[in-house]
């Protein structure tokens, strides 16, 4: 194609290729504005989630869950909903409401963006909320998938579960897993004995 060819080429479908550059203008600009739209959104949440604590450790707690809820509901999507999770299951609980607090526990296991470390604590935290309302059937249930990286809380938990169910059997077992798998020098396996030493014996 010659030159002239070329620059005939290019007169007949100039409303297509300016279409095309117009799109991918926008298509960059558009880019552009949701990563500062982001960027503005996590900021906004990081200033919340600070409110949040800062007004919890200072007591107030009706300021506390306001914030909390407001990340929860608006700014879903960061990472700094997800504490506002447990915050409030920490609240919920504090105040004797108690399926509020499994609520807010079971949606972070539940969340498909959250890192699994989170979700792990979450059903730690359920779990333990579980044994306390004397559901260590319950409690069992939600553990019954292994994670290494929280092998002797998780342990734990289940020998307290399976001591509540009167299977001292499996509650020694469990016990005796989770003292395994800490240093030798680690003072929780004193606790975690006296935990062992405990079962049987009458108080």
């Amino acid at each position: 194609m010659t030159g002239s060819e070329l620059f005939h080429f290019l007169y007949r479908h100039r409303i297509t290729f300016i279409g095309i550059l117009l799109v991918a203008l926008l298509a960059v600009m558009g880019y552009f504005g949701y990563e500062k739209y982001q960027r503005h959104q996590v900021q906004r949440a990081a200033v919340l989630y600070n409110e949040l604590v800062s007004t919890l450790v200072a007591g107030q707690t009706s300021t506390a869950r306001a914030s909390a809820d407001t990340l929860v509901h608006l700014y879903g999507h960061t990472p700094y909903a997800t504490f506002a999770h447990f915050f409030l299951a920490r609240m919920d609980r504090e105040s004797g409401q108690i399926p509020a607090a499994e609520m807010e526990l079971n949606q972070v296991i539940q969340m498909k963006h959250a890192p699994q470390g989170l979700k792990s604590v979450a059903k730690l935290s359920l779990a333990r909320l579980y044994l306390q309302q004397k559901q260590a059937r319950n409690a069992l249930n939600l553990l019954r998938t292994p994670d290494d990286a929280f092998a002797v809380l998780q342990d734990e938990i289940q020998g307290d579960a399976y001591v509540a169910l009167h299977q001292d059997g499996n509650a020694m077992r469990a016990y005796q897993a989770a003292i395994q798998a800490l240093p030798a020098t680690d003072p929780y396996r004193d606790y975690l004995q006296m935990k062992m030493a405990n079962i049987g014996v009458a108080p």
